[in-house]
């Protein structure tokens, strides 16, 4: 994802068009996690708060949806399979910290499956 450094609107509005481009170019795919507001921000070289800014707007078109501790994920089509997408990438995440945390404290779930 690149700013169009050329478009004379704000800041917020280049990030927004940025990742506006990446989701029709497919670059960024229905139910796809974004990468973390600060990480983006490194990224497009801007403040925190224009990334955020940028995301809230995008969530107000119905382009992105996200899910509070989790992170920001690109819509699907129809708000069901978001939602779906959404609780999908939560219910990995919380795998992942899980998974993280039983090699950690070398204790594993009592129905844990081995690979």
């Amino acid at each position: 994802m690149k700013l169009d450094e050329t478009a004379s609107v704000p800041a917020y509005e280049k990030v927004a068009n940025a990742i506006r481009a990446a989701i029709a170019d497919g670059e960024l795919a229905p139910g796809e996690q974004l990468p973390s507001g600060p990480k983006l921000a490194e990224q497009f070289g801007v403040a925190l708060m224009t990334v955020r800014r940028a995301i809230e707007t995008l969530r107000a078109e119905g382009r992105l949806r996200s899910s509070h501790g989790v992170g920001v994920f690109v819509a699907a089509g129809d708000a069901k399979e978001s939602e779906l997408d959404t609780l999908r990438a939560a219910v990995e995440q919380l795998t992942k910290r899980v998974d993280h945390l039983e090699q950690e404290t070398g204790v594993a779930r009592p129905n844990a499956q081995p690979e």
